[in-house]
């Protein structure tokens, strides 16, 4: 037998690990690679599409002819393009000098993608009139979209027109926001506040999903063998620490790589669309969601998403996941028979639920330093909290280590007290709950 609390704990790894890794967890992990790797490679593709459509819906107005009788004495065409630059590109305003009728006859033969604007003053207000020409090629949907689009024109105008110079007009029309700094405090920019509140929700969800998604499998595979004569030679090898040490650790590698390879397959999809976005769909095809990330990066001022903080991230949120799969192994070692396992399992999810909100919920909550501490140092919250925080530079490299390590110790403990009851439970193997209860009153 193997010396040391956790001796002997590789051959169980490798046996677990053969075991979780067989045809059905290839077929399935294979299986939803694809589909995500076709997803990817649809969110590209798709965005390309709707771009290429944006486009075609441009109107194809070239010139406008304004015939004005408004009496405003500033007519601001130059913020019609401005502000419907994307949809009207080739726009042009002309002042007309002739007539509305004569005008109409001459365009229809000369410019059939042009479009009359008549501007009259009404006792309601203004009246703007889409007028084409004979023979134009537009159609009258097109004209009444120029004339809607055409009053946030007419609005700036009257502004104008009414004496208020520019710079005050502009601080009249100007918005108001509010922020809120501690002393000594930098302010954050836009992207930096983005960063920092989505990032670390897509983190703590993205532990929530591999928590309840393998809690079972590791009560599972804790449980199956207890009762049969496979325990008796694993325990000829080892010490019940290093068995369910063992156990653990392989279904959670084999968790962490299925996770790995669907996102590696999303990203790698994601890309390959975007290649085949930029070819084959639409030339000018920009991705939104990179030009997303490019500007919250360059916002972050090197707080987040520096190479230290990924890999500390990235570290860290394979711990969380051990230390919840050891918690779900302590757990389901009180389990002396299948049929136990579901009640059982169900105090492993309350506790799994009710870290996940309490990370989710009380920072927003309770702005609190010590309660952002408290959050970061019991394991069943850092657990979701500490990959985000560490990523977006909401925490230092340094106290990440430090909450790192406080996370490392909780984790050693489990693996210590789940060997402890795992030991205790084989003497009662195949017995139920009320049964060594009953056991225990008798002695």
């Amino acid at each position: 037998m193997n010396k040391g609390m956790l001796g002997g704990w590789r051959d169980v790894f490798s046996f677990t690990l053969k075991q979780a890794a067989g045809k059905k967890y290839r077929g399935v992990t294979v299986g939803v690679a694809l589909v995500m790797l076709v997803a990817g490679l649809a969110i590209s593709t798709v965005m390309a599409f709707v771009q290429k459509q944006e486009n075609d819906k441009r109107s194809p107005i070239r010139q406008v002819y304004v015939s004005d009788h408004s009496e405003l004495e500033v007519l601001y065409l130059e913020g019609f393009s401005q502000q419907y630059g994307d949809t009207f590109p080739e726009v042009s305003f002309v002042t007309a000098a002739q007539p509305v009728e004569e005008l109409a006859r001459t365009l229809g033969e000369q410019e059939p993608e042009a479009v009359i604007l008549e501007i009259d003053r009404t006792q309601e207000g203004y009246l703007v009139t889409a007028i084409l020409p004979y023979g134009s090629q537009i159609k009258k949907g097109e004209a009444e979209d120029l004339c809607e689009a055409f009053v946030g024109t007419m609005q700036q105008s009257t502004l104008l027109s009414s004496g208020i110079s520019m710079d005050k007009l502009v601080i009249a029309m100007s918005g108001i926001q509010t922020s809120q700094l501690d002393a000594g405090e930098e302010e954050r920019s836009i992207g930096e506040h983005m960063v920092s509140m989505f990032v670390p929700m897509l983190t703590m969800f993205l532990m929530y999903f591999l928590t309840l998604l393998y809690g079972m499998s590791v009560g599972n595979a804790v449980s199956v063998e207890k009762s049969s004569k496979l325990m008796e030679m694993m325990l000829t090898l080892t010490r019940p620490y290093g068995l369910i040490f063992g156990k653990v650790l392989a279904i959670t590698v084999t968790a962490i790589f299925q996770i790995l390879l669907w996102i590696g397959s999303l990203v790698g999809g994601f890309f390959l669309g975007h290649g085949i976005a930029g070819t084959a769909i639409y030339p000018e095809y920009h991705n939104i969601l990179l030009e997303i990330f490019a500007l919250l990066q360059g916002q972050t001022e090197g707080s987040a998403f520096t190479p230290g903080a990924m890999a500390l991230a990235a570290f860290t949120i394979c711990l969380s996941f051990l230390f919840y799969c050891m918690l779900a192994g302590l757990i389901a070692s009180f389990a002396g028979k299948a049929e136990e396992l579901g009640q059982i399992m169900g105090c492993y999810q309350i506790v799994m639920i009710a870290g996940f909100f309490g990370a989710y919920l009380l920072p927003p909550l309770y702005e609190s330093e010590w309660v952002n501490t408290l959050l970061r140092i019991v394991p069943i919250t850092s657990a979701y909290l500490l990959p985000g925080d560490i990523l977006v530079g909401n925490i230092s490299v340094l106290e990440g280590l430090l909450y790192v390590g406080i996370l490392i110790v909780f984790t050693a403990i489990l693996v210590v007290c789940t060997g402890k009851v795992y030991k205790g439970q084989l003497f009662y193997r195949g017995k139920s709950l009320k049964e060594r209860l009953r056991g225990r009153r008798t002695a």
